[in-house]
C-alpha cells in the first residue's frame, strides 16, 4: 500500500539565491564588473560599491551601492573611504549572506577600492564565508611610485584575510597605450574569474567542487597567490605548448618543481569527435607532463562540456601555486 504520507530527508527550494558573489570595489572595479555581465556565469551575483553617484549611473548592474552621501568620490582619500564605508556594511552583510564564495575586485591605487577593501574581507570572514577570492590590479609604475608602494603594503597588510589571490600588474602588460593597458587588465581580471568560478557552478564531468578549490587554496603552500593562464586550440598545437609549459608561467617559476598547488580544467565541445577526446586526454596523461611534476604536487582534474567551442578544439584552463 502506497503511504502518501511518506516525507523525504531534505526539501530543496525551488528558487534559492545565487551562492557565488562578485562585488567590485571603486570606479576601476565597476567598470570590470560591468563587463563581465557578458559572462552569464550560472548562480553568480553581481554588485558594485562605489563613491563617484556619475560612475555608478553610467554602470548597468543590478545591484549598485553609493558609498558616502554625496556621491562625488574619494577624492583618492582611502581615510574617508574607510570611514564612509562602514555605513553600508549592512548592505554587504545582504550580499553575503548564504554565499559559499564571495569574489572581492579592486583596483589598487583609488581611495574607494583601497579604503574599503579590508572592512568588506573582514565582514566575509565573520560572516564565514568559505572561499573568500581578492583579484587586484596593481597601478603602473607611470602613476608614481608611492601610489604603487602603498598599493604593495596595503595588500601585503590584507593577504590574510583572503583564500586566494590573483593580482594584475600594469606593469608587466605589454601595451603600449594607455587604452590598450586598461582593456587588457579588464580581459585578464574577467577570464580568471569567470574561469575560477565556473570551475564550482558549472557542471563537471568529472568528481569536482568546492572542496576540491579549497583543498588547492589551503593546502600544501603558504602562499595565498594564485596564477593562471588558459591555452587553446587542437590537439597538435597544445601538445607542443604543453612541452613547454614553463614558458607560460611568471618569472617566479624557474621549473615546475616549484609548482606546489595545481588545477587543470579542460573544456570542450560536446560534439567533439570521441575518438579525438580519447587521443587528447591520452595525451595529457601520457606525453610526461605529470612526470615533470613533484609527486607531492596537490592535483585536481576537471572536465566541461562547453556549446561555445568549436568541434575538436580544447581549452585549458591552469591554475597554480607557487613554492
Amino acid at each position: 500500500m502506497e503511504d502518501n504520507n511518506l516525507k523525504f530527508p531534505f526539501d530543496f527550494p525551488k528558487e534559492s539565491k545565487p551562492a557565488v558573489s562578485i562585488i567590485g570595489i571603486g570606479g576601476g572595479a565597476g567598470r570590470i564588473v560591468n563587463k563581465m555581465q557578458a559572462c552569464e556565469l550560472p548562480d553568480t551575483e553581481l554588485s558594485e560599491f562605489g563613491m563617484n553617484r556619475e560612475e555608478m549611473e553610467e554602470l548597468s548592474l543590478p545591484f549598485k551601492y553609493l558609498v558616502g552621501t554625496d556621491g562625488l568620490g574619494s577624492g583618492k582619500d582611502r581615510g574617508l573611504a574607510e570611514s564612509e564605508c562602514q555605513k553600508i556594511l549592512p548592505g554587504l552583510e545582504q550580499i553575503l549572506t548564504d554565499k559559499i564564495l564571495s569574489c572581492f575586485i579592486v583596483c589598487l591605487g583609488g581611495g574607494t577600492g583601497e579604503g574599503c577593501i579590508r572592512t568588506f574581507l573582514q565582514k566575509a570572514v565573520d560572516m564565514q564565508i568559505k572561499v573568500k577570492l581578492l583579484v587586484v590590479t596593481l597601478p603602473h609604475s607611470s602613476e608614481g611610485l608611492e601610489k604603487r608602494e602603498n598599493a604593495l603594503r596595503l595588500l601585503d597588510e590584507i593577504e590574510k584575510l583572503a583564500d586566494g589571490i590573483f593580482v594584475v600588474d600594469y606593469d608587466v602588460l605589454p601595451c603600449s597605450t594607455i587604452s590598450d593597458l586598461y582593456n587588457e587588465a579588464d580581459r585578464k581580471v574577467i577570464c580568471f574569474v569567470s574561469s575560477f568560478i565556473n570551475m564550482i557552478v558549472g557542471r563537471s564531468l568529472i568528481s569536482f567542487d568546492l572542496n576540491d578549490v579549497r583543498s588547492i587554496l589551503k593546502y600544501n603552500s603558504e602562499t595565498r597567490f594564485i596564477d593562471y593562464f588558459s591555452l587553446s586550440g587542437n590537439i597538435d598545437y597544445l601538445d607542443a605548448e604543453l612541452n613547454d609549459l614553463l614558458k607560460h608561467f611568471p618569472t617566479k617559476y624557474h621549473t615546475l618543481d616549484d609548482i606546489s598547488n595545481l588545477i587543470v580544467a579542460i573544456h570542450y565541445n560536446r560534439e567533439t569527435d570521441e575518438d579525438i577526446v580519447s587521443k587528447f586526454l591520452d595525451m595529457i596523461v601520457s606525453n610526461d607532463i605529470m612526470n615533470k611534476l613533484r609527486k607531492d604536487i596537490q592535483l585536481r582534474w576537471t572536465m566541461f562540456h562547453n556549446p561555445d567551442m568549436k568541434k575538436n578544439i580544447f581549452r585549458i584552463d591552469i591554475f597554480t601555486k607557487c613554492n
